[in-house]
């Protein structure tokens, strides 16, 4: 299995619950950085140590996501799209409104052209800056 690792700048724990909400997913696996042992070398605070080391979360029944609040730099970036294939149009529907809701929609929920025109496919942008594709066939 393949699941793509999505880094946070505080708010894995937020996302991975609404994903979860988006597609009836499993509940989120989710180890705080306060979970290891301690390092002299690297303290935390309270704070810093309530943040999630590692999560993942089953969207569908073969696939889910990875993720965590990074600690290191990053730069949200637009490079690689989140693709599910839900199992209706209504799943699609749904976790397309959820992921919307404080995102942006970069392409409606509409029936594919052909020659893909037995389904429907939409695009959104997350609240967290990630890029979906939601499928479903009709």
């Amino acid at each position: 299995m393949i699941m793509p690792y999505l880094n946070f700048s505080g708010d894995c724990e937020e996302a991975f619950r609404l994903y979860q909400r988006a597609f009836d997913g499993q509940e989120p696996v989710l180890a705080r950085y306060g979970d290891a042992p301690d390092n002299p070398e690297h303290p935390m605070d309270a704070a810093q140590k309530n943040k999630i080391m590692h999560g993942h979360v089953m969207l569908t029944e073969t696939g889910g996501i990875s993720g965590a609040d990074a600690i290191w730099p990053f730069e949200k970036g637009s490079a690689i799209c989140i693709h599910v294939y839900c199992a209706n149009v209504e799943k699609a529907q749904k976790a397309f409104d959820i992921l919307s809701d404080g995102g942006t929609v970069t392409g409606p929920l509409q029936p594919n052209p052909p020659p893909h025109d037995n389904g429907v496919s939409g695009t959104v942008t997350d609240k967290y800056g990630f890029s979906w594709v939601l499928s479903a066939e009709l």
